[in-house]
């Protein structure tokens, strides 16, 4: 295996520093971007029964709880709750903007491996396929053993370009997939959350 990596020469440099951002950036994602550690049961139920409740105590104190963004958009919510449903709305608006960036961010590193690890593979067969023909023009083709050095390169390359772009690109879709979810079910909420605080601004509460 080490032999074929040193085969690949100078440009298995930069596919390998692609295989380390690409898998670091994947595991720090799939852990972030977990269901039950952004949308708490207990903040649902604050969303869901805020219409009904006197005061904001308990409901701060769930939100103080359990952070994240979640909490945040609730919170940027209730800070407001007594001014009128428009700002109320374009505040819970820019708050779900803004965490909606959080939970989605390095999702695009994960997606420039994707496109730029075949490309260094392709960059490598062509340095490879020129190794190939210089050695042809200097020495003809008496040499099989510097021409397979060449096309080594060339073929380990693109190899490995691919062996790291697919499965970029496979996760960044689910990840991506997994974010848009959440950021969805954050947006429900929100909406929820509008609708009792316009009710209850309505009803005196």
């Amino acid at each position: 295996m080490w032999e074929m990596i040193q085969s690949g020469n100078v440009m298995m440099i930069p596919l390998g520093l692609c295989s380390l951002v690409g898998l670091a950036v994947f595991l720090e994602r799939a852990l972030a971007l977990r269901r039950n550690a952004i949308v708490f049961p207990e903040v649902v139920e604050v969303v869901a029964t805020l219409g009904a409740s006197p005061d904001f105590g308990v409901a701060n104190a769930i939100l103080a709880r359990k952070p994240g963004p979640f909490a945040t958009i609730v919170r940027a919510g209730l800070d407001h709750a007594n001014d009128d449903w428009t700002i109320v709305r374009d505040v819970l608006q820019e708050a779900g903007r803004q965490e909606a960036v959080r939970i989605s961010r390095n999702l695009n590193v994960l997606e420039t491996v994707a496109a730029v690890a075949p490309l260094l593979g392709l960059l490598g067969t062509v340095t490879g396929m020129i190794r190939v023909f210089a050695v042809v023009n200097q020495a003809g083709l008496g040499n099989p053993e510097v021409l397979s050095g060449g096309i080594s390169e060339a073929m380990i390359t693109t190899a490995a370009g691919l062996i790291i772009g697919i499965p970029s690109l496979v996760a960044y879709n689910w990840l991506r997939g997994r974010a848009d979810g959440i950021i969805f079910e954050l947006e429900q909420n929100a909406t929820t959350l509008l609708g009792s605080l316009r009710r209850r601004k309505r009803e005196g509460i």
